[in-house]
Formats: structure tokens, C-alpha cells, sequence
């Protein structure tokens, strides 16, 4: 569907959905979760499940998950459960994590150019300092011009 005049675009299948989180969601250090640790995290909060049938319901394989499930991944992923089952609001949520997926590169791309740049600049502002020092010291060192000598 077009998003124009109050309608959405379909976000797709529970896989796709799945899928999108797994890509937009990230760890602190920017990689992605693997099926392991989205299993071993949902399965420590007291939801067993497999990170093979996590994998199952990403590619499609398997489709018609229990509901435990589903509120499992959503806590996971930080998304109300309806993100799954409602078109309306999975668009919504997209909508809100390619904005937040954008902010991490920005941010991602911020602290790369301070590693580069501020090493160059700090060595620029050492020369600068230094030279302000012997620019004082000969100053110091000539008689001021109001001293009549």
C-alpha cells in the first residue's frame, strides 16, 4: 500500500518482521545479535526457546509461533508484542527504528571522526601553544616601544 493520505505500507510477514529486528536492533557496540544470544537471554528470563527455532521463525520456516513467544522476543527487542500481529503498528515501530538505526550510524560515523581528527588537532594545538610560548619570550625579552629607549 502507499503511504500517502493516512494509509501504511504493509511491514510484511512475521519473518520479515523478525528479520528487520534482528537488523535494526543492535548491541551497544553496533554488531548484531546472533540467534544464540537472543535464545540464551529470552530462555534466562524464564521463556525456553531455541535459537534454531528462533532461526526457524526469521527465515520463514516456521510461521505460527505461541504467543509466549512472541512476547519473549518482543521484551527482547524492546517492541510491544502487536508489533507482530498488527500492520498498523509494525509500520509505526519501523518507522521509529530506522530513525534510531540512522542516529546510531551518526553516531558511529562521530566517534570515528573524533579518533581521527582530534589526535591532528591536539598535535596542531601543541604546535600553536609553542609557538604562542616563544612568541612571549621574545616579547618579554625586547624593551616596550612606550619605554623611550
Amino acid at each position: 500500500m502507499a503511504e500517502e493520505a493516512g494509509e501504511f505500507r504493509s511491514p510484511g510477514s512475521l519473518a520479515d518482521r523478525l528479520d528487520r529486528l534482528f537488523d535494526r536492533i543492535r548491541k551497544s557496540d553496533g554488531t548484531a545479535y546472533s540467534l544464540r544470544e537472543v535464545a540464551d537471554t529470552i530462555t534466562a528470563q524464564g521463556e525456553s526457546i531455541s535459537h534454531t527455532y528462533i532461526g526457524q521463525l526469521r527465515t520463514g520456516k516456521k510461521a505460527d509461533p505461541n504467543l509466549s513467544h512472541l512476547r519473549a522476543l518482543a521484551k527482547f527487542f524492546g517492541v510491544p508484542v502487536e508489533y507482530f500481529t498488527s500492520d498498523r503498528l509494525a509500520a509505526d515501530v519501523d518507522k521509529e527504528l530506522d530513525l534510531a538505526a540512522a542516529l546510531q550510524q551518526v553516531r558511529a560515523r562521530t566517534v570515528a571522526l573524533r579518533k581521527s581528527v582530534i589526535p591532528e588537532a591536539q598535535s596542531a594545538i601543541d604546535a600553536l601553544t609553542e609557538l604562542l610560548g616563544v612568541i612571549r619570550a621574545l616579547e618579554q625579552g625586547k624593551p616596550d616601544a612606550d619605554d623611550g629607549a
